[in-house]
């Protein structure tokens, strides 16, 4: 390392020229290339105007540069100050072009300046930039690949669970409805390194893959999943085939979509009250009762022990009806004698407070 904190050769003037760089093209890229064009031809009509008034002097009147570009300078900009040398007749000519095209100039500036304000593209540009600082300074929360119908109704879930999102789409109009809707949105392909980075993937505590096709899908999983290994995901499948292709990936779940929805129909027709109940309780935010899950930590005081002994049950008031083990093995009936370790996931039923209770009494023993 070197003196002033420098690494690998890297210097301070190094560091401000990338963030000088990086800030020029969050500028370009917030005004857009249309606009951009606008902006650049404006500019170089007025540099023009200044040059060639300039050199235009010089020739006809003979004086010096600076004098010369004064006097264009209070020529184009009207602002009443006296001649700065006597003007002849090819220099009263001149004056007059100056003038006319100068003035011209001005405005047409004047008015690609006023469209960006009035548009309201410097106060989207404004706050966009606020909320890329608002996502560098999340942790911990949730990216969602996709705001359609089902990213949606994702967005909507986590919230109520009271996680923070962060929403990935290559549709404008749909990041418009995201940031409508209060939530931080990052205009991209979510297959793409640069959005991910974007929307803090690397601080990420776990990602939705909600895009379509399967295609976009693993393409998000394996994008993020190399930025940051200890995220947990879940991708959504419209092809049966693409199921292994995505674990593979990297996602920790995956689900495929027309398998589910033709269980829930079948349970809908063989078992309507057990099928009604299970979507009252995942889904049925005006219910109390929930259902959740307790991880239990790594020096947990009820390691090795029964779940009737840890008096879980009794102390929260909640049902632990479902235990996965460390190893990943799924208990689905769990009872007074199934033994409890450390890093075991509690699949519990119950009320917000007495769920909030088993992970305070699991998290501390006490």
């Amino acid at each position: 390392m070197k003196p002033g904190g420098t690494v690998s050769g890297e210097t301070d003037k190094d560091r401000r020229s990338a963030k000088r760089k990086g800030f020029v093209a969050q500028i370009r890229r917030d005004i857009g290339p249309d606009r951009g064009r606008r902006f650049r031809n404006a500019g170089v009509a007025v540099l023009l105007v200044f040059a060639l008034g300039t050199l235009g002097y010089v020739l006809v009147e003979g004086v010096d540069w600076f004098d010369a570009l004064y006097m264009t300078v209070i020529t184009v900009t009207t602002v009443g100050y006296s001649e700065v040398f006597p003007l002849g007749t090819g220099g009263r000519v001149l004056n007059i072009f100056v003038t006319l095209f100068g003035v011209g100039t001005i405005l047409y500036v004047a008015s690609v300046v006023a469209e960006y304000l009035v548009s309201g593209e410097l106060g989207g540009a404004i706050g966009q930039r606020r909320m890329n600082r608002h996502i560098a300074g999340m942790s911990g929360h949730y990216v969602v690949c996709g705001y359609g119908r089902t990213g949606r109704q994702v967005v909507e879930e986590l919230q109520h669970a009271g996680q923070e999102v962060v929403v990935v789409d290559n549709n404008e109009d749909e990041v418009g409805n995201a940031t409508d809707n209060g939530i931080p949105a990052v205009l991209g392909d979510s297959g793409s390194d640069d959005t991910l980075r974007a929307a803090g993937i690397e601080r990420a505590a776990g990602l939705v893959a909600a895009v379509a096709p399967d295609a976009e899908v693993l393409m998000a999983v394996l994008s993020a999943r190399s930025l940051n290994q200890d995220l947990s995901m879940v991708a959504r499948s419209e092809n049966e085939d693409s199921v292994s292709k995505m674990r593979s990936a990297g996602a920790n779940r995956v689900m495929s979509i027309h398998r589910i929805a033709g269980h829930r129909l079948a349970q809908m027709v063989i078992r309507p009250e057990v099928a009604e109940f299970l979507e009252v309780v995942l889904t049925d935010h005006e219910v109390e009762v929930e259902m959740d899950m307790v991880r239990l930590p790594a020096d947990s005081p009820f390691n090795e022990r029964t779940l009737g002994e840890t008096g879980l049950v009794d102390r929260s008031g909640t049902n632990i009806v479902g235990v996965r083990k460390h190893g990943g093995t799924l208990t689905v009936l769990a009872t007074a004698g199934t033994v409890l370790n450390s890093g075991d996931v509690l699949v519990a039923i119950g009320t917000r407070q007495q769920l909030e209770g088993l992970k305070q009494i699991a998290a501390s023993g006490l």
